[in-house]
């Protein structure tokens, strides 16, 4: 059409990261001035084409059904290293191992609501995101170059039904929607007030999963939760990984982390 000619077709496919396909565009068929140009979908951006046209895409041999710069990424439990994490504070990202678990206890759908409290580097919110492509998913923040970097690993993922919110737990949530998920991590001694306040929020049915590291959080949460009426599930995380050490394979071991999960009736 006129409105959406072949130029802005691949204008859009390029700005998604599209660019493993080449163009037939087909003009004016049947008539003394048909033609038919064969190029790139950068070569066709800017060129004019008659309203009367059929665009015939043909997808380059040997390429993997998604854009060039995403392969070897994955819809979850992405290497640690795929994310970009302020250097000082590297212990602010979830490691991949935890955040698989966190994300099957969440249970997304294609279109959940998820909030992400204390998202540090982004690294669950764009995976979540990911999972639920149709919701919406709030990466909640309170560090300015953490807030940033998560920006910068959305765009990094090419996600974008994720809004980076930066601001302090509770009050900066007052006017997102109520979520289906909730992620929290990463608040430190506030841990049970922002969990009772985060449950509050959450939909009847909904998960909220959250991330501690000490044993005192953990009963905090669970007491907290049966005041609540919710029960709880539990989980100590270690994690070794291996290391080559003088032509031998060791491990070396991850603090233990801990998961509780629960269900809002």
């Amino acid at each position: 059409t006129e409105a959406m000619s072949p130029g802005e077709v691949a204008r859009t496919l390029l700005d998604r990261g599209i660019d493993y396909f080449t163009a037939y565009v087909c003009e004016n068929l049947g008539s003394p001035d048909e033609r038919v140009t064969h190029a790139t979908l950068a070569e066709l951006v800017g060129h004019p084409f008659s309203p009367l046209n059929v665009m015939i895409l043909v997808r380059d041999p040997d390429t993997p059904d998604r854009p060039r710069e995403m392969v070897g990424r994955r819809l979850f439990g992405n290497p640690d290293e795929m994310f970009l994490q302020s250097r000082p504070k590297r212990g602010l990202l979830t490691p991949a191992e935890v955040r698989c678990l966190a994300l099957a206890e969440m249970d997304l759908g294609l279109t959940s609501i998820v909030w992400d409290v204390g998202a540090g580097s982004g690294s669950v919110s764009i995976e979540a995101a990911q999972l639920a492509k149709y919701g919406e998913v709030y990466a909640i923040e309170k560090d300015l170059e953490d807030h940033q970097l998560i920006q910068a690993n959305a765009e990094r993922f090419a996600v974008r039904n994720l809004t980076p919110v930066l601001g302090q737990a509770p009050d900066v949530w007052r006017n997102l929607p109520d979520p289906d998920a909730i992620f929290v991590g990463g608040t430190g001694r506030q841990i049970g007030w922002i969990f009772e306040q985060a449950y509050g929020r959450l939909r009847p049915g909904g998960r909220l999963v959250a991330n501690v590291v000490s044993i005192e959080n953990v009963a905090e949460i669970q007491r907290l939760a049966h005041q609540l009426g919710a029960e709880t599930n539990v989980w100590m995380i270690g994690v070794a990984r291996s290391t080559q050490q003088l032509e031998t394979t060791r491990f070396e071991a991850a603090h233990p982390t801990f998961l509780i999960a629960t269900i809002k009736p």
